[in-house]
């Protein structure tokens, strides 16, 4: 399989020592040749991946990462068979991934040439914890937005309809010119309200991405979150690519509040379920909790705006999640009950790669 690499390959899979030396590091290594097939890679580019050892040997680089066709234009692994010399890029992934790589040259005693890549994922670096929340809290605010328009809506439209009415009835004319005034008032409140819908904010940027490697990358955040209590967090990943069309940041939040809400009902130990599959022509997001669930009259209230059993919340963050995966197209199911946790079941349609990765 590995040809005239076999020997390179060979020495470092029988140094027991070196193994266990890469496998400790936290950054992404791996050996490719000028085909970008991968001959070996350590623990966690494997985890990284969400495959086994054997899934990954062989592969192309960018069909692993990236699900290409072709080698990346900017891949610095590429760039080092043609310089020879170390090679460095810093580049983010269709799931908004940010990793480090460099590309250090290696020639074998034949002359023949391979590529040590090491990947520093740097994504928690550059996508904080502030801009974590920034998506939530612009769903927030599009969320009050849109319950305050439609009740204002609601009540113009009642006073502007019988306005009408009585005024068809009202003989005197002094009456009359006064509701015309009052029509032309609450026309005037119409319009302000349909101005306050176009003052919602716009924050949506869509990118074609796999979700499994968006769940993977945020691994550390999401651990994080539970850290506060005895919480086990279980991933597990469909095996087929579960590749969906939307807003990298928004999924994210989607993820982060699930977990929240989910560690928020666990009162001392138990474990968080999420898992991804594909059902059909759907992508299946699932988060599932051993919390403490709910009863039917608040299952049913559980995303309605400022509905919150928690004195000290707000309840608008189950309804954003409920406003961001209608922006996506997608549809949440909620099955509860008391005593016997939560799952959050999340479908989104499933998408294919831009045609220009297939080039």
């Amino acid at each position: 399989m590995y040809g005239q690499f076999e020997d390179l390959i060979n020495s470092i899979l029988k140094n027991e020592s070196l193994i266990q030396i890469f496998n400790a590091i936290e950054d992404n290594l791996s050996i490719m040749d000028e085909e970008c097939n991968i001959l070996w890679a350590n623990k966690i580019y494997c985890e990284r991946l969400g495959k086994k050892y054997d899934e990954i040997l062989g592969k192309k680089c960018y069909s692993l990462w990236h699900h290409r066709n072709s080698p990346c234009p900017d891949c610095p692994c590429i760039k080092v068979f043609h310089t020879n010399k170390i090679e460095k890029i810093e580049k983010k992934t269709a799931e908004g991934r940010y990793f480090l790589l460099t590309g250090i040259p290696i020639t074998l005693t034949n002359g023949k040439k391979a590529v040590f890549e090491i990947g520093k994922e740097i994504t928690e670096q550059k996508v904080s914890k502030e801009k974590f929340s920034q998506t939530i809290k612009v769903q927030t605010v599009n969320s009050i937005l849109n319950n305050f328009c439609h009740h204002l809506n609601n009540i113009f439209t009642g006073i502007y309809g019988f306005s009408q009415i009585l005024m068809k009835e009202v003989k005197d004319e002094n009456i009359k010119n006064k509701f015309i005034k009052l029509i032309k008032i609450i026309e005037r409140g119409i319009n302000f309200s349909k101005s306050l819908e176009k003052l919602k904010i716009s924050n949506y940027e869509e990118n074609v991405f796999d979700l499994n490697y968006l769940l993977i990358s945020m691994k550390n955040t999401l651990n994080d979150i539970v850290s506060c209590k005895d919480i086990e967090l279980k991933i597990s990943l469909s095996k087929d690519s579960p590749i969906i069309k939307g807003n990298i940041m928004q999924i994210r939040e989607i993820l982060i509040e699930l977990v929240s809400n989910a560690t928020e009902a666990i009162q001392k130990k138990g474990t968080i379920w999420i898992s991804t599959d594909k059902v059909g022509s759907k992508v299946l997001l699932s988060v599932k909790d051993s919390g403490y669930g709910m009863n039917y009259h608040v299952l049913k209230k559980c995303f309605e705006p400022f509905f919150s059993t928690n004195p000290q919340k707000f309840g608008i963050g189950l309804t954003s999640v409920k406003n961001i995966i209608e922006m996506h197209d997608g549809s949440v199911e909620i099955e509860s009950q008391p005593d016997l946790g939560t799952t959050v079941k999340i479908y989104f349609p499933a998408a294919i790669l831009p045609q220009e990765q297939d080039t």
